[in-house]
């Protein structure tokens, strides 16, 4: 009986875990998407977002969302955000192959000037 009540709790905490993840990823998708409009972004310029989560970086005072945005007019280029304290805040560009300081000011004016649509 002792072992049924383990496996149990067990299947609580990870069904908890998985809806967490899943809910407040579609949250901030949404926040993510929000946040691009303002920026003069539409839903058609952007290629895909992914989101990645960790409870270990929440444990370690580092940002427990991060987010990565690839836009349809610059696919090799991923632009990173993170969500912290209720908002997006922007935190840098990165690509493969790697950028040169000067790549990433270009693409940082770009994005700010909104000059990655489509």
């Amino acid at each position: 009986m002792k072992k049924k009540y383990i496996v149990f709790i067990i299947f609580i905490i990870i069904a908890m875990i998985l809806s967490y993840k899943v809910i407040f990823g579609n949250i901030i998708r949404n926040k993510t998407y929000d946040y691009l409009e303002t920026k003069g972004y539409m839903q058609e310029d952007i290629l895909n977002i992914e989101i990645k989560h960790s409870f270990l970086n929440k444990l370690l005072s580092y940002n427990e969302w991060r987010i990565f945005v690839e836009f349809k007019s610059e696919p090799n280029v991923i632009f990173a955000f993170t969500y912290r304290d209720k908002e997006i805040i922007k935190q840098g560009v990165s690509s493969t192959p790697m950028l040169d300081k000067e790549e990433i000011r270009d693409y940082d004016n770009k994005f700010n000037n909104g000059e990655l649509k489509r």
